[in-house]
């Protein structure tokens, strides 16, 4: 890295599935000084981006790497990444998103290493959280979700008007239990979180006692080197491309639909909310123009955004999916 890129102020942004890191992300880039250029590093799990999509819609300065966990499989072609976005837009700020599934002990140690010492000035790591995920053991007991939790400078609960009281109660509790203590802990709604906090000093936190680290690995039918995914990401999609991947507890499948490919609107996000499936996110071509989708659990939310290239969406599950069933579904949603 070139000597005049030097202690750019760095934030990284931690959080399982669905717990609206990249609607944090917006708002900060919407509220951040107006003078000044911040840039993203998106890693996704799925071999299938959709964050990036998203940013690069909201014309941010962004660099994504699908298919798999910053912290192992594709952490040498992250690092690359961050080069050419440091080198690209020379930014003032940078904020790194990994994959829900992450283990951020690795992607702190990753990008505090000695390449990055004089480049990067690790700030506030923020973490957040679903109030209703802690009462919840198959959330609460994976090793992910406490190390992010553990790692983190700020902590801060999300869906914050639709939580119950109790839900609300238990984080708080639970926040303050924690040592050692936060810089901030509070709750947001819709990514409000002032970016001053992200001026917040970094403590190191990787002496703290958590999980060991999981193991990543990618289907071997469904994927190439990381490499050849971020160039592939940008190749013209001439017909339905399926991309599958895994990890210890979780499945994803992905989708890519060639462009001028049409979804009826209703009928579509009646299907998505029709599966079984915890997390959806995708972006998709309607007869009514261009449509975000998110679906958490048992909620299926859609806002309007800007033109993107092509609809596309990723599916996680923390079990064994009949994935050509769920095409088979996509595919009578087209008009």
């Amino acid at each position: 890295m070139a000597t005049q890129y030097r202690n750019i102020p760095t934030n990284i942004i931690t959080g399982f599935l669905g717990v609206g890191k990249t609607t944090l992300i917006r708002h900060l880039l919407k509220t951040k000084p107006a003078h000044e250029r911040w840039a993203v590093l998106v890693n996704e799990f799925g071999e299938v981006g959709i964050d990036g999509a998203l940013l690069a819609a909201d014309n941010i300065a962004v660099k994504e790497v699908p298919g798999g966990c910053m912290c192992c499989s594709v952490g040498l072609p992250s690092k690359i990444a961050l080069n050419q976005l440091i080198r690209a837009q020379n930014p003032d700020r940078i904020i790194i998103e990994p994959t829900g599934l992450a283990h951020p002990k690795q992607v702190l140690e990753q990008f505090s290493g000695p390449e990055f010492k004089d480049v990067l000035e690790l700030q506030a790591v923020v973490c957040l959280v679903d109030p209703w995920c802690l009462s919840e053991p198959k959330f609460a007991d994976l090793a992910a979700f406490s190390e992010q939790i553990a790692m983190a400078d700020v902590l801060l609960a999300t869906k914050k008007l639709s939580s119950s009281e109790a839900h609300l109660k238990r984080f708080y509790e639970y926040a303050r239990s924690l040592t050692p203590a936060k810089e901030k802990v509070d709750a947001i709604e819709q990514g409000d979180m002032p970016w001053q906090w992200l001026m917040e000093k970094h403590s190191n936190r990787l002496g703290v006692k958590v999980a060991a680290a999981h193991s990543h690995h990618s289907e071997p039918e469904h994927s190439h080197s990381a490499g050849e995914k971020t160039e592939e990401s940008e190749a013209p999609v001439l017909q339905w491309q399926r991309r599958e991947n895994e990890s210890e507890f979780a499945h994803s499948c992905g989708w890519r639909f060639p462009e001028g490919s049409q979804f009826k609107r209703e009928r579509l996000l009646a299907t998505l909310k029709t599966f079984s499936i915890p997390r959806i996110k995708g972006i998709f071509y309607t007869e009514e123009g261009w449509l975000s989708v998110n679906k958490m659990r048992d909620t299926v939310s859609c806002e309007t955004v800007s033109l993107v290239t092509e609809s596309r969406v990723e599916m996680i599950a923390l079990q064994v999916e009949n994935w050509q069933a769920v095409e088979n579904q996509l595919r009578k949603c087209l008009a």
